[in-house]
């Protein structure tokens, strides 16, 4: 038996023909790499904990986005006979192992990390070195988080939608992984910085170690925020409500159908849907005319929704009936 080929959505190939979302993760994983060196490195020599967290911070994000790229180089793969499809359904798997990932590597580390300090305490130098690799990692994380955030802005205004709206409810796991994680690095450094100073100017290895706590509960729940999302999406997550409802009234109004008996739209991939109706048409239609308004149908659907990747209609005369058993 031979399938069609697989269809997409002009929303996923316009992202993959920008090549937006391969930049971010590059820069992401570059941005990483370097200062979870760097911070590995200042927290040995500053045997500062809090330092030694944010490395594996930094470590755990530069895992995630390996695991964001291999996501984007699977979606690319063409369906076949097991995955008619096609893959797109990986990019939310690889992002679900990113978060998970995240949370063994960077979480449970810093935790403990944390917890072997506060039993074994000892002085915390806060030397120039901890305070220059502090700042260049705020600033590298920053151009990373600036970065995802300018694509954010632009997908997010695309759907008519506020940033934050928009990634708290985007189907493309990316953006919303990199700004979270990149958000998240921020606030740990933030963290990192204040455990330090306090340390020093205490004298005591308490601020960092709880600061080094305070970093591994943080990666614990941008971890799971991350996860919770994407195991809907994998389960097989429905259009949101509203572009449901504007799916079914531009089906319901062509002037081809008699009735929308039933419609479903459920995520094939980021920002890819298929659609599956069952319509009974107006009874009067010759082959002919049915065809070309079904093909009519389609190209309406998808000029009003780009995330729209294939459309499927089964055509039957079927006729609802109420509890009496009466066609209405």
């Amino acid at each position: 038996m031979r399938n069609l080929p697989q269809r997409r959505s002009a929303t996923a190939l316009r992202r993959a023909k920008a090549g937006e979302s391969t930049r971010t993760v590059v820069i992401a994983f570059l941005a990483n790499i370097v200062i979870a060196v760097a911070k590995l490195f200042a927290g040995l020599a500053s045997r500062s904990t809090g330092m030694l967290a944010e490395a594996a911070h930094s470590a755990a994000d530069s895992v995630n986005e390996v695991f964001l790229a291999v996501g984007l180089h699977r979606e690319r793969a063409p369906a076949d006979e097991t995955h008619p499809s096609g893959h797109g359904r990986e990019r939310f798997l690889w992002a679900f192992m990113a978060a998970i990932s995240s949370f063994l590597i960077g979480g449970c580390l810093s935790i403990a990390l944390a917890v072997a300090q506060f039993k074994e305490r000892h002085a915390v130098s806060g030397g120039p070195a901890a305070w220059i690799v502090l700042a260049i990692s705020f600033a590298a994380d920053g151009v990373s988080w600036l970065q995802s955030m300018r694509q954010a802005r632009r997908q997010a205004k695309e759907y008519e939608m506020s940033v934050w709206s928009y990634i708290l409810h985007s189907s493309d796991p990316l953006v919303r992984a990199i700004v979270v994680e990149d958000s998240a690095a921020l606030i740990g450094l933030c963290l990192a910085s204040g455990g330090l100073f306090l340390s020093n100017v205490l004298g005591t290895s308490v601020p960092d170690s709880l600061a080094s706590l305070f970093i591994g509960l943080l990666l614990a729940i941008t971890a799971f925020g991350l996860a919770w999302p994407l195991a809907d999406f994998l389960v097989g997550r429905s259009l949101p409500a509203p572009l449901l409802e504007k799916l079914y009234t531009i089906i319901k109004e062509d002037a081809a159908i008699e009735e929308v008996l039933s419609l479903r739209a459920t995520y094939s991939g980021p920002e890819e849907v298929i659609v599956v109706s069952k319509v009974r048409p107006l009874p009067n239609l010759t082959i002919e005319q049915l065809t070309r308004a079904m093909d009519d149908l389609d190209h309406t659907i998808r000029h009003a929704l780009p995330i729209v990747a294939d459309i499927f209609i089964d055509v039957t005369a079927y006729r609802v009936q109420d509890n009496s058993g009466s066609p209405l």
